[in-house]
């Protein structure tokens, strides 16, 4: 039977499908508020303006002319990803006008932007142009959108309440890297909702007990995520650590966590294989000193790096730093989001300690997370890329994580998440009009 993941009381009465008229009316409006605003950062933030985003449009691009994957190297530096985001919008990469650069580069793959926040030269003629990108980009933000879904679902199965799904599906919709990242030409958006949706069968699997059909499931979309962007890694342990801490036979625990390991490998062999024979290693790890030379810079894990610039960069980009890392908020404005984050975590770990909310969801969500840091923190040992935006793999767990921390605070109320999310929306829509728009507009060419 399933449990309250704040109580562990039985839910019975309250079907994850059972959700009330208003909370459903909620979601709906978050869902809308949602696709609306990152359609507006898709406009407002000039093409080539997201980290990468030439990259990965080359990679699509590829696949729609050659109809075969381009081999990780200098000129394909974003190849070394698995295909199957490009292979999604590779119909949309066809030969199109791009805008020119406007940065020199510098030691370690740093840029001097020539038209600062700029990377590109845009001009007063780009809405009317660039529609195959913009497309691209619109594809994206239906992604983002079904990733925001998703996650309501999870908060949804994870408590019982369908204001719980509400809650995280709205933490999610308005955070400010969410709305910038989920609609820029990048494997991070077709990523994230696919681990918002291993989340949500992950959460079915530890409240609902394990079948086969739900377990088969999550290991396919879990897999689907790896063969999105490798730092997916994570989702394969987390529904692992789910059937085996379930209640069960170690027996049919241990065979249940062999088939469908064995299903993930089986699903990811072949990408794996083909990165073996041409790379000399699974994950292309040993690629990059050639692939992107330039970006190599390497790091003690015991030196001054991870003390002092990891950490303040990683934070501050994973509340939100826009174009090239180079629009930024005020400070005081980083200060009250990482308040905010605090207090619902310090609200989550007095949750678990007093039994409000469910110790083995945690313990797994933690894991997820702990283990997406671990990969952030390798890749820094090789090149300089404290980026926030990595953390997206397990957005969805750290929402569901705070939200159900947040619910199981005796002063919280549906008002209290009514001003969360409505602050949240709010501050959203004035850093685009007020600090995104004014950054790049007007544009550099006006003619």
């Amino acid at each position: 039977m399933a449990t309250n993941g704040l109580t562990n009381r039985p839910i019975s009465k309250v079907p994850p499908g059972g959700a009330s008229q208003a909370a459903r009316t909620c979601l709906r409006v978050i869902l809308l508020a949602s696709a609306l605003l990152m359609v507006a950062w898709s406009f407002a933030v000039p093409v080539f303006e997201g980290p990468d985003e030439p990259a990965h449009w080359q990679y699509a691009h590829y696949l729609n002319k050659r109809h075969a994957l381009p081999v990780y190297g200098p000129s394909y530096p974003e190849a070394g990803q698995p295909p199957l985001y490009y292979l999604v919008i590779a119909p949309l990469a066809v030969d199109v006008t791009l805008p020119r650069i406007g940065y020199v580069g510098e030691e370690y793959g740093r840029r001097h932007f020539l038209f600062p926040p700029r990377a590109y030269q845009n001009t007063s003629r780009d809405f009317e142009s660039y529609w195959p990108f913009r497309t691209a980009r619109l594809v994206s933000v239906l992604f983002s959108v079904f990733a925001v879904w998703f996650c309501s679902l999870a908060g949804t199965e994870a408590s019982g309440s369908p204001w719980t799904g509400v809650l995280v599906g709205g933490l999610v919709a308005f955070w400010p890297m969410f709305s910038f990242r989920g609609m820029n030409v990048s494997n991070d958006s077709l990523l994230v909702v696919l681990c918002a949706f291993s989340l949500y069968l992950t959460v079915r699997l530890i409240k609902r007990g394990f079948t086969w059909r739900q377990g088969i499931l999550a290991a396919v979309v879990g897999s689907a995520a790896f063969l999105t962007k490798v730092n997916a890694v994570a989702l394969p342990v987390a529904l692992l650590l789910a059937v085996v801490s379930g209640k069960a036979l170690w027996r049919d625990k241990l065979l249940r966590a062999g088939v469908l390991g064995a299903i993930m490998l089986a699903i990811v062999g072949p990408w794996l294989i083909r990165n073996q024979l041409l790379y000399g290693d699974l994950l292309a790890q040993r690629a990059v000193f050639t692939a992107v030379r330039g970006l190599v810079e390497r790091h003690s894990i015991a030196s001054s790096y991870f003390l002092t610039y990891f950490p303040i960069i990683l934070i501050t980009s994973f509340i939100g730093t826009f174009g090239w890392m180079s629009v930024l908020l005020p400070l005081w404005a980083y200060g009250a989001y990482l308040v905010g984050l605090v207090s619902a975590g310090a609200c989550w770990i007095r949750g678990v300690r007093r039994r409000r909310v469910d110790f083995r969801l945690s313990a797994i969500l933690a894991c997820a997370i702990v283990l997406n840091l671990i990969v952030i923190i390798q890749m820094n040992l090789t090149t300089a890329q404290p980026q926030g935006r990595y953390f997206l793999p397990t957005l969805p767990a750290m929402a569901l994580m705070l939200g159900l921390g947040l619910e199981s605070s005796r002063s919280w109320s549906q008002f209290r998440a009514t001003l969360t999310l409505g602050g949240l929306a709010v501050s959203n829509v004035i850093m685009l009009v007020y600090l995104v728009i004014p950054a790049y507009w007007p544009p550099v060419i006006t003619g």
